[in-house]
């Protein structure tokens, strides 16, 4: 991909200088399943649509970004109500390395990282010898505002917690990443209702442009590639806050998707839901 480059249907497959990915189920349903993950971006959750789909009460829709960024991979936790755990501490945003133990309750995956060895038919580096921008930052268009993102993955979303937080019922609580990817910024839907918009067109994962519009409900921001400083502002915790409100296209969903059910995610969950739920009315 190049910059101004999109996907409707998700992240682009990893350039083949990328490090080489794959979870191995160590305990929970589908013990012993191996899952490569081939793309930039790889969802774990319980929607329709996430690459590994895992059925269960306790996992979020979207539960876990995995991301290779051409150098490094990272999991970051969306935001979600029963969290997850990497090597038996509860995290939010953590790089990975080989041997990692992650977990989304009732399931362990084995994280397996592999340097690449050589380069293959896909690009080894995929900008080519572009030279990566120096510094990325976010024109808010509604007042001007400039947000300058501080890692690697930011998490942009409705729900406190996301790196940037939009107060807006048309955003999801987990709406979207931005990734520094191989350098250069891009922008990556979390399967949200009402999509990521780039340029007014709805996409999967987009390598920004300078001057590219990202519109998440009805809050746009103008992206700025450029040489120099630019100062950010943020909330007095450290994380930047917007308020806005615009529904947008439907979500789709990618090909190689891998189901994993558990007993535990079954209909007597929903039972004993509804029981604990009569029992705190009376």
């Amino acid at each position: 991909m190049t910059p101004g480059q999109t996907t409707s249907t998700g992240s682009p497959p990893n350039a083949d200088s990328a490090p080489r990915v794959r979870l191995v189920v160590q305990s929970g349903m589908g013990t012993g399943t191996r899952i490569d993950c081939t793309r930039v971006v790889t969802l774990l959750g319980s929607r329709k649509g996430c690459k590994v789909n895992l059925k269960h009460r306790r996992v979020s829709p979207v539960h876990v970004a995995v991301v290779n960024t051409g150098s490094a991979v990272f999991a970051v936790d969306l935001v979600t109500r029963y969290g997850t755990i990497l090597n038996d501490l509860k995290m939010e945003h953590e790089c990975l390395s080989d041997g990692d133990i992650l977990t989304i309750r009732p399931w362990r995956f084995r994280v397996d990282i592999e340097k690449a060895a050589h380069k293959g038919e896909r690009d080894a580096h995929p900008f080519g010898l572009e030279p990566s921008p120096h510094v990325v930052a976010f024109e808010l268009l509604s007042n001007g505002r400039i947000l300058r993102p501080d890692r690697d993955v930011c998490l942009i979303g409705r729900r406190s917690g996301c790196d940037i937080t939009i107060s807006d019922r048309q955003v999801s609580r987990a709406h979207a990443l931005l990734v520094n990817y191989y350098g250069h910024p891009a922008i990556s839907d979390l399967l949200s209702h009402n999509r990521t918009l780039v340029n007014d067109a709805a996409v999967g994962f987009h390598v920004l442009a300078d001057g590219d519009v990202v519109q998440v409900g009805d809050t746009r921001f103008r992206a700025r590639l450029m040489a120099s400083g630019v100062h950010k502002n943020v909330s007095d915790n450290g994380r930047t806050a917007l308020k806005s409100e615009v529904p947008l296209a439907a979500p789709a969903a990618e090909g190689d998707m891998i189901d994993i059910g558990q007993v535990e995610g079954t209909q007597r969950w929903h039972i004993a839901d509804k029981l604990e739920r009569a029992s705190r009315k009376k």
